[in-house]
């Protein structure tokens, strides 16, 4: 439980003083002076874990601007169910990538709003559902997903959409609550 008596995680996190090897980590990902997250410190209760999660989390600049990975992961989040990722999300990265509060509140939704969206957008949409509802594409939509990226901005896509349905299983196995000051899914259900 934190201090304001929500559970924090039913794995107990890390608390400071961290091991070297999670403080040094930490130092790479968290901006300075922002505490590290109670999912990263709840993985990090064991280090095999936390190498494994962080080896396969795509942290890093890859081949798809900020505002498409952002679309990918608030939408693959958001219909897992993940409050707190989505939440982490949406309070961190939504502005920076350009994402209106209608858009944010659409990745949400159970139907997106293609006005909302630019066709590479609708295409990651359509591509993120369809991963998390059947597991595959079918011809078309892999040919839809074509027109607008390469190959490796493809894998990308894919990579983001298992990573983060990873994510929000491992948020919701240990019940994180949302990060203070970090929204909520607007629907629920998607």
């Amino acid at each position: 439980m934190d201090r304001a008596g929500l559970r924090v995680s039913r794995i107990k996190p890390l608390e400071a003083p961290f091991p070297d090897w999670f403080a040094e980590a930490m130092a790479k990902v968290m901006p300075p002076g922002v505490p590290p997250l109670a999912l990263f410190r709840s993985i990090a209760t064991s280090e095999r874990a936390w190498t494994k999660f962080s080896a396969g989390s795509l942290l890093d600049k890859g081949p798809l601007s900020l505002r498409q990975r952002e679309v990918v992961i608030d939408r693959t989040t958001a219909r897992c169910g993940c409050d707190y990722e989505w939440g982490i999300h949406a309070a961190l990265f939504a502005r920076r990538a350009d994402l209106s509060e209608a858009q944010l509140a659409d990745s949400a939704a159970e139907s997106i709003d293609p006005g909302l969206w630019a066709d590479d957008e609708i295409v990651l949409l359509a591509t993120t559902d369809a991963l998390l509802d059947r597991k595959r594409l079918e011809d078309a939509e892999f040919d839809r997903l074509r027109a607008h990226f390469s190959d490796s901005q493809i894998l990308e896509i894919v990579q983001l959409v298992a990573f983060y349905h990873g994510v929000s299983l491992i948020c919701g196995t240990l019940a994180l609550a949302p990060e203070p000051g970090t929204p909520t899914l607007p629907f629920k259900g998607v």
